[in-house]
């Protein structure tokens, strides 16, 4: 499969097939003491110059937890659904009107999932993420729709064949790409045999920036690198999901956008993402 260097977004989209699934090990936390679950909620999060950030050795996540970011992502979500002109590319949309099950990982402020779930009554959504903070309020979202903090790395805590469509989008900073390994295979554990999943990732690559943007980009991939994240992991998602051999009908799309006043309404769109998204990424070096 040919993937071209230049695009900015990839969408891979892959259907389950009819082979027996390999069963892996959770890992859960014990909630059941109530001071504990006190404690954990104390101790979620950081301030850095003012913004939060999660605080747990085992996350990797650069970017962070609060209204800002959530401003942020809001952006963000409006641009893809500018260029991709749909929720989803997996032709999962009848089964989604008659009834299905759908997991969104790393679902932030929720702002896709509750689109589709407003759009698809009959079907159950439900997202995790490992921060809480960005969660919709009850009355703020679809009765359809649900919310569940959770670590993917830890595992994904439902029953296998659960779920008919797994959707993760723009999680390129949040796991490093042995984690990606290890949630793509718990995403099949989870998928029904004739589920779909599509992953939404971007390409760093950004042409024709000047002497400080590249400086500023060369300092971004440093502190990933530092981090242990792969930020070109859009090159390596194929052999990703070709090493889950459960896994088929791989189809690669992808889309081109402006970022800058040159680009009009979506280019200024962008480049205000962009340094938004940097500007809260730089601060978690320390």
């Amino acid at each position: 499969m040919k993937f071209d260097q230049n695009k900015k977004i990839s969408t891979f989209t892959s259907k389950t097939s009819t082979n027996p699934m390999k069963q892996i090990l959770l890992k859960y936390a014990d909630n059941g003491d109530n001071n504990f679950e006190t404690f954990l909620q104390l101790n979620t999060h950081k301030i850095l110059n003012g913004r939060k950030y999660i605080n747990d050795d085992e996350v990797n996540y650069l970017l962070p937890i609060d209204k800002i970011e959530a401003d942020r992502e809001a952006i963000s979500y409006a641009i893809r659904r500018c260029l991709f002109q749909k929720y989803f590319f997996a032709p999962i949309g009848e089964k989604l009107n008659t009834g299905a099950t759908v997991l969104d990982i790393g679902c932030g402020p929720g702002f896709w999932i509750k689109d589709v779930g407003l759009d698809h009554p009959s079907s159950t959504f439900i997202g995790i993420d490992i921060a809480t903070t960005q969660f919709p309020p009850h009355d703020r979202h679809p009765s359809n729709v649900g919310f569940l903090r959770c670590n993917a790395t830890h595992g994904i805590p439902f029953p296998s064949e659960t779920f008919d469509f797994v959707h993760i989008s723009m999680m390129c900073t949040a796991f490093t790409e042995y984690q990606w390994y290890q949630v793509i295979k718990d995403v099949v554990r989870v998928l029904k045999y004739s589920g779909w999943v599509e992953i939404i990732v971007s390409d760093p690559l950004i042409k024709n920036l000047g002497k400080a943007g590249k400086l500023v980009m060369e300092t971004f991939f440093e502190i990933c690198e530092k981090q242990g994240i792969n930020i070109n992991i859009h090159a390596t998602m194929p052999e990703i999901i070709g090493s889950v051999n459960e896994l088929e009908d791989l189809e690669h799309i992808s889309a081109e956008y402006p970022i800058g006043d040159w680009g009009g309404c979506l280019g200024k769109y962008a480049a205000t993402n962009l340094r938004k998204a940097l500007e809260g990424i730089v601060l978690t070096d320390f």
